[in-house]
């Protein structure tokens, strides 16, 4: 009865497999002209790291960015004492550097980052008084916990109160399921820039080349005739139950990870 089972349920897969379109590429994002787009980074970097080139474009189109850094970014390896003010030094240099010049920092606990009701009313306050046409949120499929948990919740509170009219979620540690591109070609030595000013966590990890090579590899979307590209993918949220169930199965599979549950 087993085989019967698992032989219908493969034939199952096997025609939903056939009707997929045989390369189904992110499509190209077109940015915004002249609104407002509001940013969650959970640390000082990620920001840069996950869409700083997009956000030297969307500056360029004439946007209004805010980037509301979330933790202090003290907890990032064997740091020396002060490294949270330099942390936040470097992040408004890197920030200055994409043209973004209206940043916040929430200082919650790095690498220990728990939602709880003050920070849910603080966060829902600065996305109703920012009234953003735009929303980034780190995607709740990375590695780090902090990056998953922060993504968690501010995901949670655009779906109940539809805080912009569009949200997407960007990629730093792990590669999100790309629904767009942005094509940073054009400011690829502005984020490298920027991400320089982030001396302390480069002494820990070399997160420039990291970076650059995800750009580079999402490039590939874009690329023609050989020339090579740089992009950042973003997946698109929706405000549906079939996307929240899309969301639950990316954290299941982060906490299957976690536990080695694919070994």
């Amino acid at each position: 009865m087993k085989k019967f089972i698992n032989k219908f349920i493969s034939a199952r897969w096997q025609r939903k497999i056939a009707t997929l379109q045989p390369c189904p590429l992110p499509k190209p994002l077109t940015l915004i002209k002249g609104g407002k787009v509001l940013v969650f980074s959970p640390h000082p970097d990620d920001e840069t790291l996950g869409c700083g080139g997009t956000l030297a474009l969307l500056r360029d189109n004439g946007c209004t960015v805010k980037v509301v850094f979330v933790t202090d970014g003290g907890g990032a390896g064997s740091l020396p004492e002060g490294s949270i003010a330099i942390r936040q030094q470097e992040a408004k240099a890197a920030l200055t550097t994409l043209g973004v010049q209206d940043w916040l920092f929430l200082d919650e606990p790095d690498g220990s980052f728990r939602s709880h009701p003050q920070f849910e009313r603080q966060a829902l306050e600065i996305m109703q008084h920012f009234q953003a046409d735009w929303l980034f949120l780190p995607s709740v499929l990375d590695y780090h916990r902090d990056h998953v948990a922060i993504g968690q919740t501010l995901f949670k509170l655009w779906q109940r109160y539809k805080t912009a009219e569009r949200l997407f979620f960007y990629e730093i540690w792990s590669p999100v399921p790309a629904t767009h591109v942005v094509d940073i070609s054009s400011v690829i030595d502005l984020k490298r820039q920027a991400i320089s000013h982030y001396r302390l966590p480069l002494e820990h990890c070399d997160y420039l080349s990291a970076s650059i090579g995800l750009s580079a590899y999402r490039g590939l979307y874009l690329s023609e005739n050989g020339h090579s590209k740089f992009a950042e993918a973003f997946v698109e949220a929706e405000n549906t139950k079939c996307f929240d169930g899309i969301i639950t199965t990316m954290l299941k599979m982060r906490i299957c990870l976690e536990k080695g549950l694919f070994d």
